[in-house]
């Protein structure tokens, strides 16, 4: 997957948002790839008492932002940097990416020509977005990865 990210942006010194972050592993290889900093988002405290331990075993600690939180909650009213890579693999049960994605484009949460990876369900479609177009999309088994871009319409 981080092939195709790449073919469509540079990682070097980006920074991404990393939502329903699990293990982590999104924001760690995307860190080793040149980006500048990640910001984790998952609402499971145990989550994140080991997304510290990860990053402070790799040396990472300086470069990352852990947040426990409802993801959906914290984007409509938490505080984030403009992302250049959203990352966003949540439990395929919740079929919650038509509004995490929603969020991200209604609120300043996305750099100009940002990707949003999301891996989902096939069981939720990925509805259009005003701003966004997909770029890459990919089915194997029950799992489904779309990558989109935001182009920020220009007045």
């Amino acid at each position: 997957m981080f092939s195709v990210v790449e073919h469509h942006m540079s990682l070097q010194g980006a920074v991404v948002l990393d939502l329903f972050a699990g293990s982590g592993q999104l924001s760690w290889e995307a860190l080793s790839r040149g980006a500048a900093s990640s910001t984790l988002i998952d609402a499971s405290t145990e989550v994140c008492r080991h997304l510290r331990a990860v990053a402070i075993e790799l040396g990472l600690s300086q470069q990352v932002t852990i947040i426990r939180s409802d993801v959906l909650q914290y984007l409509r009213h938490g505080d984030l940097h403009p992302a250049n890579l959203v990352v966003l693999d949540p439990p395929y049960h919740l079929r919650c990416c038509n509004a995490v994605v929603h969020e991200l484009v209604r609120r300043p949460h996305l750099a100009s020509d940002a990707l949003v990876v999301v891996e989902h369900g096939d069981q939720e479609a990925l509805l259009p977005v005003d701003n966004c177009a997909v770029v890459w999309h990919r089915e194997r088994s029950t799992t489904v990865v779309d990558i989109l871009v935001h182009q920020v319409s220009q007045p």
